[in-house]
């Protein structure tokens, strides 16, 4: 608004004062006309053989201010009005020059009186210039009224103006504040201004991103706390079992304690730096189903629960992410671990092209309507991130994981396509 009304302010004197200064000069110039034809008038009804003892009439003027004078050749005011004896106007109007001027503050016109082409007199026409000054008063007041009515609309339409920018403004002030107390959905409203309407489309994006950034950074802390439970809760129920005097030989204890130690260490690595992980890495599928049945057996057994593995002699390497697919069966033991029931086997298989690790367990608890891989979900008040995390594993190397049986057993089957992943070295690896 100071801007606008600066603007209009300048814009307004800059056209004012010539406009006040040309009223002006044409009142000056419409007076002088007028005295002009006042003393042409006077000079008219005069008679040229005027003598200084004949009593001469001079016509009213138009103007009430105006004074009208008659001076013999002498330079003597001899009728009308005016100085007693000839001015400098005068003066040289009876020498036969020009006479039409400003004295002391009045507008002086001079006609002579001529006869045979002889100057006899002069009349003298005199206005004061306050008189005009005082009727371009009223002329410089229209001005000025209009002036300030053109100030006022303006102000008005500044208002305005300021309103429209100054409430998207106030708009997108609140979302950035919104959005800075974690509020994502927080949008600024379309306003109509471009430059605005760019900053709030870039604030939604942002809004968007930082969404996107903090679900992805809640996710990770949610999934590696889960993974992290999961050998925790492994060396938790191995040391408990040896504190009851259930376990084998302590040596055997240590040597699976330290094995689920490293196991810890290997996760938190995995997740503290992903970037760091073998891709592609020739794996033995069978040598990771033998680790997870060392680490799981104990606490199954504390709980009078078999743990029996079924792998072939020979199993085909596949190309993977190794220490991802230990945490996806790392995962699903646990799962049948915690919500599963009876003996739980681990069987792997070929099955048209692809090496298939099947989970089974005794237990069906598993409602025919639920989807176990949604995040959230759980059937005894759990975290229910493990399942969703290891299909979001499965799908990171290229797998799947299925939920194959709910009835009479439940059986999660990870389904690994040995040609979908490039060997290192291999033809079908991408070149650098």
């Amino acid at each position: 608004m100071r801007v606008a009304v600066l603007s209009a302010s300048a814009a307004l004197a800059l056209f004012l004062i010539p406009l006040m200064i040309t009223v002006y000069n044409l009142s000056v110039a419409d007076a002088q006309s007028q005295l002009q034809r006042d003393a042409l008038a006077a000079v008219a009804g005069i008679d040229p053989q005027f003598s200084p003892s004949d009593r001469t009439e001079i016509p009213s003027p138009a103007n009430a201010n105006t004074s009208l004078g008659l001076y013999d050749h002498s330079g003597t005011l001899v009728a009308g009005s005016g100085p007693a004896r000839a001015d400098e106007p005068v003066k040289r109007a009876l020498a036969g020059g020009a006479a039409d001027e400003m004295v002391d503050g009045t507008l002086v016109d001079v006609v002579p009186v001529t006869t045979s082409e002889r100057t006899v007199g002069v009349v003298r026409a005199s206005i004061p210039l306050t008189v005009v000054i005082g009727d371009d008063i009223t002329a410089w007041a229209t001005i000025l009224g209009a002036a300030a009515l053109c100030l006022l609309v303006g102000v008005l339409i500044a208002r305005r103006a300021a309103r429209r920018v100054a409430t998207p403004m106030e708009s997108l002030a609140n979302a950035v504040q919104a959005l800075g107390h974690g509020d994502f959905q927080a949008r600024a409203t379309v306003s109509g201004i471009a430059e605005i309407d760019v900053a709030g489309a870039a604030l939604a994006d942002t809004a968007i991103r930082l969404r996107a950034l903090v679900e992805r950074q809640r996710r990770l802390s949610q999934d590696a706390s889960h993974q992290l439970r999961t050998p925790l809760a492994g060396l938790r129920a191995l040391l408990e079992t040896t504190q009851t005097g259930e376990a084998g030989a302590p040596p055997d204890v240590v040597a699976q304690a330290l094995e689920r130690v490293d196991a810890l260490d290997a996760t938190i690595g995995d997740f503290l730096a992903p970037e760091t992980r073998p891709r592609g890495q020739l794996t033995d599928i069978g040598e990771l189903a033998r680790q997870s049945e060392r680490r799981w057996r104990g606490p199954l057994a504390a709980k009078g629960r078999p743990l029996r593995i079924d792998i072939p002699e020979h199993v085909e390497p596949i190309a993977t992410d190794p220490a991802r697919l230990q945490q996806i069966l790392d995962v699903l033991l646990e799962n049948a671990y915690q919500h599963g029931s009876g003996a739980v086997l681990v069987r792997l298989r070929a099955s048209y092209g692809a090496t298939v690790v099947d989970v089974e367990d005794e237990g069906n608890q598993i409602p025919l309507d639920a989807d176990v891989f949604q995040r959230g979900y759980s059937g005894a008040g759990r975290s229910g991130i493990g399942l969703a995390l290891a299909r979001e594993l499965t799908t990171d190397i290229g797998g799947r994981l299925l939920l194959r049986a709910r009835l009479p057993h439940t059986q999660f089957s990870l389904i690994l396509d040995r040609g979908s992943a490039p060997v290192p070295g291999s033809a079908n690896a991408p070149r650098a």
